[in-house]
């Protein structure tokens, strides 16, 4: 007999919102964003939940480690959940999951790079690693030090990333860029999540492919902005980076946001239609397409904030509540981590402030 909505996410719900209400508040950012230094900032977040990121500071004077053991927690927050959820959702969970390990395949496979195709020294990020499982067992530190791709997409068969590695491999080693391979594994991972949402009820697939939608919008934005910074691509290679399922920027916004000298009529259509609270930020003045590429982030970013405020507000028996909680998580650590990195580079409050 098919579970429901209550029986599904009576006690989750419960559990999660506990779990909300005691993220760090924008009081909070706000003296971490003004505090004088690295180490002002740490002694605000010795009063918190974040205290550890103090006491590693302290003993080792390394912000990485600090990093490192956020994403630590980060990953065990989703593991955690996992033993809380009703049945039909830890596919959803894993799917979240296979975030974590795209990216420490990809940082894996760009030290290999580095070493062995660019003749660098080894990036000292090579400490930084996760080498424990995260859903595959893959040995990382044989990737670190491989000898050719070929080894590197032995040691993943039997995971969905050996067919891209080999797929992709060549391209890497003749253009000198891992560029086409990293957006594969973005691709697979937002097709493989929107595929665990099919089997959803109404009620939670709607919620999920909404919340997913505009991941994939702020996904798309930071291919372009990437691209515009770092790439002289022509549209049509451009167009093949982006992930198809976003909720506000099909293909024919997104081709005319990368061409446009003025993004604001592009953006106005569905700020003012959908999010007319956003429309002031449309009034910022910006003199060149990375800064313009830049404000659709920010826009992007407050949408996201709008659609779990929209989640959380309405039918509680929902999968919204999960994802909600992740996202919202996210977006603690990353202003951590941005505010400290700010502070350590002794960056302005002001301009921090923004970057937040």
């Amino acid at each position: 007999m098919k579970a429901s909505a209550l029986s599904k996410y009576a006690f989750i719900n419960a559990k999660l919102r506990g779990r909300i209400s005691k993220i760090l508040p924008d009081e909070v950012f706000g003296r971490l964003a003004k505090a004088p230094s690295l180490d002002a900032a740490l002694d605000i977040l010795q009063e918190t939940s974040f205290a550890e990121l103090y006491e590693i500071y302290s003993s080792t004077g390394d912000l990485k480690k600090g990093e490192l053991e956020l994403l630590k927690k980060e990953i065990e927050l989703y593991v955690n959940i996992k033993e809380h959820v009703h049945q039909d959702s830890i596919g959803f969970v894993n799917a979240l999951l296979y975030k974590f390990e795209i990216e420490n395949l990809k940082n894996s496979i760009r030290i290999y790079f580095d070493k062995k195709i660019r003749n660098r020294s080894a990036d000292p990020n090579i400490h930084y690693i996760l080498y424990e499982p995260i859903i595959h067992e893959i040995p990382i530190d044989v990737i670190i030090n491989a000898e050719n791709f070929d080894e590197i997409a032995g040691v993943c068969e039997g995971t969905p990333y050996s067919a891209i590695i080999k797929k992709y491999s060549h391209t890497a080693e003749a253009k000198g860029s891992l560029f086409r391979m990293e957006v594969a594994f973005d691709h697979f991972y937002y097709d493989n999540l929107l595929s665990t949402i099919k089997k959803m009820d109404r009620r939670d697939r709607i919620i999920v492919t909404r919340l997913i939608g505009v991941e994939i919008d702020l996904q798309n934005i930071n291919w372009l902005i990437r691209l515009k910074n770092f790439y002289d691509l022509p549209l049509d290679a451009v167009m093949a980076t982006i992930v198809p399922g976003g909720f506000n920027l099909n293909r024919a916004v997104i081709m005319e946001l990368y061409r446009a000298q003025n993004v604001t009529p592009v953006l106005q259509n569905f700020v003012k239609g959908k999010y007319p609270g956003l429309s002031a930020l449309l009034s910022s003045q910006t003199s060149d397409s990375y800064s313009r590429l830049l404000l659709i982030h920010r826009i992007l970013e407050e949408i996201i904030k709008h659609e779990v405020r929209r989640v959380l507000a309405g039918y509680p028996f929902t999968i919204g509540i999960i994802f909600s909680y992740f996202i919202l998580k996210s977006d603690e650590l990353k202003k951590i981590r941005t505010i400290l990195n700010a502070k350590k580079y002794d960056i302005q409050p002001q301009r921090i402030e923004s970057m937040i």
